[in-house]
């Protein structure tokens, strides 16, 4: 039997596997690319992996991924986002 290889090289754990065995929340480092927030930068970690087209809510503010690029130092991955509006509590359906 094959086991998974948790650690990548450098004693970096491997994330797709990590991910795939529940054992690790995905650290983003956040780009803002447009809409008048051209270069604000902001870190964000999610229970699940986010994908190109995706929308999520962060600090009030709505965005949605653009694009998604390898990591680097502690960050899974960097996405660079477009700013879609400022939300507040009642613009949430509950769960």
């Amino acid at each position: 039997m094959v086991r998974p290889r948790l650690w990548g090289l450098g004693g970096e754990p491997n994330a797709r596997s990590a991910r795939r065995y529940g054992a690790k929340t995905m650290l983003y480092d956040v780009l803002v690319v447009s809409n008048g927030g051209g270069g604000k930068r902001f870190t964000t970690e999610r229970d699940a992996s986010l994908s190109v087209g995706d929308t999520f809510a962060q600090d009030s503010e709505l965005y949605r991924v653009l694009a998604i690029q390898t990591g680097h130092g502690p960050f899974d991955y960097v996405i660079e986002v477009e700013w879609l509006a400022n939300v507040g509590p009642s613009d949430f359906e509950p769960a």
